[in-house]
């Protein structure tokens, strides 16, 4: 380490020329970033469920859609028949539909006895009062429509379309909703009110908060840590040498991003102010050290500058070491956006330390050194502060560990009660027009996560056998009994439809009929293509679709499980029955989720106290380490149990990102502990010399990180927004856990002449 000091002391242009061209690479890749917008990124690694849904889709059609609703007191009036209708044949004219379903093109199923004639439902607009009544009461006698094209009470009417898959086309979905947008904005124009809910919508929302998230986080980050530098070192040239660095470190880390193909989704876009706020920290610690005494006692500036290099570079490059392995423990996650955090993350680290010791000690050079470096006697009084933390730590050290063995105790039962679930309702603010929006669809109609049941037969046309649809039939009657699911579709719905029609629309024929005669003479009668979302043509794989209003993959896991239990017990000889869907897949995120937060946090932990172990040179030091490190996450998880905030796909990455970053400071405190042992200073000395010597850099890296994570408050995403505020709170608990809790420890053993 000190030999690379010595090289960029010795050639700081040459280092100089060499990090500038490395950030130009990285630079010029930038606009090369691309923004995911699909909900559906989070999928499990080689996961048979995933592989088995997309058989699923290619047989079915893709399933993503977004409902269009409207309320009127009474839909049924020519006005908005015609509204609908007009909507309907724009959507179904636009190239990004695939499908498009409404009352105004479903058909419609008009018998008579022993007859039926399918036609639209809306032939014609009606335009007598007469009419109209009519239409009312075949679309509210009809289940097909009830809560999935229209409400119940009958006045919110919903168009459902399905837009065509383009997985390399990123702009598609936006653009398609700005079309459907300016189409629903002349009609809104005149008093009516659309709602927009349904993965599309949810994608596009996605992509639009990541952009606006980031285009918020960088700027203020930037202005909110150049006013802390100013503030602590109050001077304007190291002000602007800091962010001169940290430009290099955030531009070559989302280059990086750009280079490898990694997108910005909302676990990335956090990436940006963390790799700030880290690169800081560094430049802080070299800034700390930049004493008028050095530069007194040294030739010239180049052998000042060096000194300071070789005091800070071993244990900035141990932090940055352990805080990039603290990130790329998370590659083992089984889950591809949480493999791509670890690697930019670890990247960032990799370049944040590779900028601070190549490109900021040249910069430094290149100014006149009596305006950089200071006196450490005009800390701006923070060494009073520090000094009489230190002594209240010394005398009250038992009491200091007793007060935190409660804390522990009381944040491990709290963090005993963290529910482990992703909610993308509880993704968005409430007052978010997405979450509006959803909240319209679901009291009104039916919500939009779907879940499907596959039923394979062993034989074609095992679906036109009486038992088989009552197969169907008897698993939609025991879904509609479970809390969350609105509303189910299947093939036998359809067949009951026809059966009541064929009887002179009685609703006591709305069953499955018992003559397999009758079901074959119905299929002959029926040519509308509405069937073909719940049955293939061979009539051996059928499925019902299940649109769900339950949104927390916690109690979607316990749906999945009551549904298992019953078509378990379930008699279906012949027949293979699947749980698939989108839910099924969120389910399988969290569980992944847990499993591989497991693996990722014991990892990081063996590999930093390794680390440790080899840097301290002992194994008692290197346990003692962790433990102002496991302390602010053992409160993190605290927290997290008693206020409810769920373990999700945002704050599942706390742990392992915390421990990494907050060992850091403990790298620096130690390390100073060690070498004034070493000169034979008693304990309480010796810890008293290290909060005075490393303080004012460990407190202001703290406050750095702490605005860092706190920026993350301004997030449109409600997990991205506790992450903040939970990282935040775990720099400052581990500030504490560092002049406080580990001197506090350290001082209860006796005293003993240092070896």
């Amino acid at each position: 380490m000190k030999s690379i000091s010595g090289f960029v002391v010795r050639h700081p242009l040459a280092s100089l020329v060499a990090s500038v061209m490395v950030g130009l690479f990285f630079f010029l890749q930038i606009p090369k970033l691309t923004t995911i917008d699909n909900v559906d990124y989070f999928v499990v690694d080689d996961d048979p469920d995933f592989a088995y849904y997309e058989e699923i889709r290619s047989i079915f059609g893709e399933d993503e859609f977004f409902v269009i609703a409207f309320r009127q007191p009474d839909v049924f009036t020519e006005r908005n028949l015609h509204l609908l209708r007009d909507l309907t044949r724009e959507l179904e004219s636009h190239p990004g539909s695939r499908n498009v379903k409404s009352l105004a093109n479903v058909d419609y199923v008009d018998g008579a006895q022993e007859f039926f004639d399918v036609r639209p439902f809306l032939e014609t607009i009606p335009d007598t009062r007469e009419g109209l009544e009519r239409l009312r009461e075949q679309a509210m006698s009809t289940p097909l429509y009830l809560d999935n094209l229209i409400s119940r009470d009958a006045e919110t009417l919903a168009i459902i379309v399905y837009p065509h898959d383009h997985p390399d086309d990123h702009e598609f979905r936006r653009r398609f909703l700005d079309d459907v947008a300016n189409m629903l904005a002349r009609h809104e124009a005149e008093g009516t009110r659309f709602h927009l809910a349904g993965n599309t919508v949810s994608n596009v929302f996605l992509s639009r908060y990541v952009q606006q998230d980031l285009a918020t986080f960088i700027p203020l980050t930037i202005t909110l840590v150049a006013l802390v530098i100013l503030a602590v070192f109050k001077n304007l040239r190291l002000t602007l040498l800091a962010m001169v660095n940290i430009m290099f470190c955030l531009g070559a880390t989302v280059g990086f991003m750009a280079l490898t193909g990694t997108a910005m989704h909302n676990v990335t876009s956090v990436v940006p102010s963390l790799v700030m706020a880290l690169a800081l920290a560094d430049t802080v610690h070299i800034f700390s050290y930049l004493d008028k005494d050095y530069l007194g006692a040294e030739q010239n500036k180049h052998a000042a500058l060096r000194r300071v290099l070789d005091k800070v570079i071993l244990p900035c490059f141990l932090t940055s070491l352990t805080t990039a392995v603290g990130f790329f423990s998370l590659s083992v996650s089984t889950l591809l956006p949480i493999r791509e955090f670890a690697y930019v993350a670890s990247m960032g680290m990799l370049l944040e330390f590779f900028f601070s010791f190549f490109l900021l000690p040249p910069l430094i050079l290149f100014c006149n050194p009596s305006k950089i470096y200071r006196s450490r006697r005009t800390e701006h009084g923070l060494s009073g502060i520090l000094f009489a933390t230190s002594r209240f730590v010394r005398k009250q050290h038992v009491r200091i560990c007793f007060v935190v063995l409660l804390i522990v105790i009381g944040s491990g039962w709290f963090a005993g009660k963290i529910q482990m679930e992703t909610n993308l309702l509880e993704y968005f603010k409430k007052e978010s027009p997405l979450r509006q929006d959803l909240d319209f669809v679901q009291q009104h109609l039916s919500g939009v996560a779907t879940m499907d049941i596959s039923l394979r037969a062993n034989s074609d046309f095992a679906f036109s056998e009486p038992e088989n649809l009552l197969l169907l039939d008897a698993i939609q009657s025991f879904m509609h009994g479970l809390p969350g699911v609105d509303t189910s579709l299947s093939f036998a719905d359809y067949i009951k439809d026809m059966n009541k029609s064929f009887h002179d629309e009685d609703p006591q024929f709305y069953v499955v009929p018992e003559e397999r005669d009758l079901i074959a003479q119905y299929l002959l009668l029926y040519d509308s293509r509405d069937i073909d979302d719940y049955i293939n043509r061979s009539l051996d794989h059928a499925r019902i679709v299940l649109r769900l209003s339950e949104t927390s993959s916690a109690r979607q896991a316990e749906l999945i499980e009551a549904t298992q239990i019953f078509l378990a017990e379930l008699e279906a000889d012949g027949i293979a029955i699947r749980i698939t869907g989108n839910v099924v897949q969120q389910v399988n995120v969290i569980q992944a989720l847990l499993d591989s937060l497991m693996a990722s946090l014991a990892l990081a932990v063996g590999v930093i106290a390794l680390i440790m172990f080899l840097v301290l040179r002992s194994i008692k030091m290197g346990l003692l380490s962790f433990v102002p490190n496991i302390f602010p996450l053992l409160v993190n998880f605290g927290i997290m149990g008693l206020l409810g905030i769920p373990l999700d796909t945002s704050t599942a990455l706390i742990a392992v990102v915390a421990l990494g970053i907050a060992v850091d400071d403990t790298i620096h405190f130690l390390m100073e502990y060690d070498t004034h042992r070493k000169t034979g200073l008693p304990i309480a000395a010796s810890l008293e010399q290290a909060v005075m010597n490393k303080g004012l850099a460990i407190v202001t890296t703290s406050v750095i990180l702490s605005i860092g994570f706190g920026v993350l408050v301004f997030s449109n995403f409600v997990p991205t927004i506790y992450f903040g505020l939970l990282s935040a709170l775990v720099m400052v608990t581990a500030l504490i856990g560092d002049l406080i809790l580990l001197p506090a420890i350290i001082l209860l053993k006796k005293d003993r002449p240092a070896t």
